[in-house]
């Protein structure tokens, strides 16, 4: 007897449990692991995946086993991405349900399209109610949905009719994934035609006179087809229809009458005209940069696996080097996956490759709405888009015949999972460029140490871009010392430096990667320190329109109080400082300079942030103070000052990666000032000016800092002379958080010598309790070769099913706290 063990997206934690059913004889030949089903759940009819397909003796009787009621066309897992998720489940030890619903977020709430159709010729029938089913399907042309059939017919007549109807063989029913609403065939859609460089003027000269006109163009911006019905447009920004005749006007937009292409056909032809228009808007290349594409389109011509490390200083041309590189992929019949590490990076990155390549970008992250996340799955899928640009998630695009996958800073932790499964876009993408016999393309001015490692070990082609578009030099560093400046938030070099700048008409980027105005209240008198009540840490001071106290793991709000709760003392006030407080700070000793903040407090709209960006872009803000947001990839040829108000933020943590994160977060954020053959200026404040990470940034030397940091991890080892796994085990009691952990440690025991190599705790996390949780963590170090879930599967196996569902693994963390 056949078994199918399905993922049923039905909600909630059981609707991702693998349920096992039975796989009726009708359907044995063409039933395939990973095909969409249909199949009965809780009284309804739900979507599911089949995740494996085996022969045995049914776990209950066969009349208590439900069968499968029909099957998705298309598979929803195939090829590449079953694959994908059945390694996901292996590698990172998470369920096949987990799995799934990583590789599939788009189809969790995909609606069942169920239709009903009739099988000519039909026999003569001696009941009533079937011939009033048959009679009303053939009004309809011989095919109906169900929904329709139940709005047309009572449901005594339905209930005793398809059944019989069915088993006669004159009725089929049909299941379809529901395609998202489309426009009627003659709406109007307004659509972006401006490239970068048209939008350039407007955001300089008119932006701050034509506010509406500006609203237009961002949400046009913001969308990932870069068009948007016309009512639906209007009535989002609020715009009338004369600011968009303006926009009409100056060339930047036009109405388009939409006629909606059926998204569920497969067309995995690439459009011949957007090959032959891609290649005339080239820039011409630097030397670097011709080698570099050489070299990536000699790759995509053999048709194999490959990958490079494309090390290049900030400014020096890697977005160009993408953009060829995907224009000789699409030469060659395949697709492109560009990914870059944030979300709000997504816009310009599309504008850029839309620019490119026309409508045939689709564009994929968290942010979309699940309509336009649904939409864009499905046109991917359907072939008509052969390039996707998106954030982390992207990985899992149904593309077929990738040619190209690029990483854009690739050094990002942002790449990691948060939770479970612990997955590493990069080495997911390694794994889908070898599937697909594709190039990898990864891009960073700062490496990940591990990265530049397998560079130097011949296992990456390193192309490198040693210096900036047309010459200009990188900035110059200069550190001041903060052990001298009397506990000032902004030294009196900085806010001179910033007086100066200004003043030239040119721009300033402060950075600070703490938000809030302080992190924790500290009473003079007694040291009390407010603190979470559901987790291990102090409570940051907030400051917008009312004073209050926040916790930024849970999210937690208490009024900030005037007396201190411990002693009842006056003398309670912020200690530190936080993006809010630079605000203020600055506005007080500038108050004629136009200032900004750009940090996750103020982002409460998802257009928000390229809102001020436009802003900062047009000239109308001298300022731009915020959290490593403004430190990636953003372009602005008026900013020739940064200044880094504390360079010690993350300095000191206690985790191996600190330095590294340090010194790549110093160098990325320098790298915004000075651009278009002018020479930027950094000025970084720090207690540590002698650190090795604050001196080699000083310096713009990567490699000199890869050196150093590479000796201070031999010994004891750390990546890359070993791989890590974190198991933490979270509970309520301290005590059965630790003896989960010790359990396995325990386990691992016998292990110990070979492919393992330390064991380290159980012992409290670094942030001992978050929500009300404690946070136990046992740190495991295995040789550099090994596959640490083999070791572990059997020691996890020895836990009982309520322990081990306590404990998220974690293979090759980025995070230790």
């Amino acid at each position: 007897m056949q078994l199918a063990e399905v993922i049923v997206f039905a909600g909630g934690s059981a609707g991702y449990t693998p349920f096992t059913y039975l796989v009726p004889d009708s359907l044995r030949a063409g039933l395939q692991a990973g095909a969409g089903v249909f199949v009965p759940f809780s009284g309804r009819m739900a979507l599911g995946i089949v995740w494996r397909l085996y022969d045995s003796e049914p776990p209950l009787p066969p009349d208590q086993l439900r069968p499968i009621e029909g099957v998705l066309d298309q598979p929803l897992l195939d090829g590449e991405l079953l694959q994908l998720a059945q390694q996901l489940q292996y590698a990172l030890l998470c369920s096949p349900a987990e799995a799934v619903q990583t590789v599939l977020p788009a189809l969790a709430r995909a609606s069942l399209h169920v239709m009903v159709e009739l099988a000519e010729p039909v026999p003569p029938l001696r009941s009533v109610n079937q011939r009033m089913v048959v009679d009303v399907l053939r009004a309809a042309g011989g095919r109906l949905s169900l929904k329709s059939l139940k709005q047309r017919l009572a449901a005594a007549i339905l209930n005793s009719a398809l059944p019989a109807l069915r088993q006669k063989g004159i009725l089929r029913t049909a299941y379809e994934l529901e395609p998202p609403p489309s426009p009627a065939r003659d709406a109007v859609w307004v659509e972006l035609i401006a490239t970068p460089e048209k939008l350039e003027p407007f955001f300089q000269r008119a932006a701050s006179r034509a506010h509406t006109q500006t609203a237009l163009l961002i949400r046009l911006l913001l969308h990932p087809e870069g068009r948007m019905p016309l009512r639906e447009l209007l009535e989002q920004t609020g715009a009338s229809t004369s600011s968009l005749r303006q926009l009409e006007t100056r060339g930047l937009v036009r109405r388009i009458q939409h006629l909606p292409t059926p998204t569920g056909q497969a067309n995995q032809t690439i459009p011949t005209d957007l090959t032959r228009q891609a290649a005339p808007t080239f820039p011409i290349p630097t030397t670097a940069q011709r080698e570099a594409i050489a070299c990536i389109r000699q790759a995509i011509d053999a048709g194999c696996y490959r990958a490079f490390l494309l090390y290049g200083v900030t400014g020096s041309g890697k977005t160009e080097v993408y953009l060829q590189a995907a224009a000789a992929a699409l030469r060659a019949g395949r697709t492109v996956l560009f990914m870059v590490p944030e979300i709000a990076l997504t816009a310009q990155l599309s504008a850029a490759f839309r620019e490119r390549f026309g409508n045939a970008v689709a564009v994929l992250h968290s942010q979309l709405n699940p309509s336009e996340r649904y939409t864009q799955w499905l046109r991917i899928r359907a072939g008509q888009a052969p390039i996707v640009v998106g954030a982390r998630s992207a990985i899992f695009s149904p593309l077929r015949s990738i040619g190209l996958i690029v990483l854009d800073e690739e050094h990002e932790p942002a790449y990691k999972q948060g939770q479970t499964p612990f997955y590493h876009a990069r080495r997911l993408a390694e794994l889908r460029a070898q599937q697909s016999n594709a190039v990898l393309l990864l891009g960073s001015a700062t490496p990940a140490l591990e990265t530049f490692y397998r560079a130097q070990a011949g296992e990456l082609q390193l192309l490198h871009l040693p210096e900036r578009i047309g010459g200009t030099p990188l900035p110059a560093v200069e550190l001041i010392d903060m052990r001298t400046q009397s506990r000032l938030t902004i030294s009196p070099p900085l806010l001179e430096a910033i007086r100066e700048t200004t003043a030239r008409g040119q721009q300033v980027i402060l950075f600070l990667n703490r938000r809030g105005f302080a992190p924790m209240l500290l009473c003079r008198e007694c040291g009390h320190v407010p603190r979470c009540a559901q987790c291990a840490v102090s409570l940051a001071y907030h400051v917008a329109g009312e004073r209050v106290l926040r916790c930024h793991h849970c999210n937690a709000r208490a009024p900030a109080p005037h007396l201190c709760p411990n002693c009842r003392g006056t003398r309670i006030a912020p200690y530190g400082i936080g993006t809010q407080r630079v605000e203020m700070t600055l506005k007080e000793l500038l108050p004629e300079l136009r200032i900004a903040r750009l940090d996750k407090d103020v982002l409460n709209r998802r257009d928000l942030y390229l809102q001020l960006l436009q802003q900062f872009r047009a000239g109308e803000l001298d300022v731009l103070i915020g959290t490593q947001m403004v430190a990636r990839g953003l372009d602005f040829p008026r900013v020739m000052l940064v200044g880094v108000l504390n360079a010690d933020t993350a300095l000191h943590l206690p985790d191996f990666r600190a330095a590294e994160r340090t010194f790549q977060l110093l160098i990325q954020v320098a790298g915004r000032a000075g651009r278009r053959e002018q020479q930027g200026r950094t000025l970084i404040q720090t207690f540590n000016p002698d650190h090795h990470a604050i001196q080699f940034a000083q310096q713009h030397d990567y490699e000199a800092f890869y050196l150093h940091e590479l000796e201070t991890r031999r010994e004891p080892p750390y990546p890359p002379f070993c791989r890590l796994v974190n198991l933490l085990a979270r509970d309520v009691n301290p005590e059965r958080a630790w003896r989960i952990l010790q359990r396995v440690a325990d386990a691992l025991e016998p292990m110990r010598g070979n492919q393992l190599l330390h064991i380290l705790g159980p012992a409290p996390a670094p942030v001992e309790r978050i929500e009300g949780h404690y946070r136990y963590h046992l740190l495991l170090k295995f040789a550099p070769e090994s596959e640490p879930a083999d070791c572990l599967r059997d020691a996890l196996a020895t836990l009982e099913t309520r322990d081990r569902a306590q404990v998220q693994v974690d293979i090759d963390p980025i995070s230790l706290m």
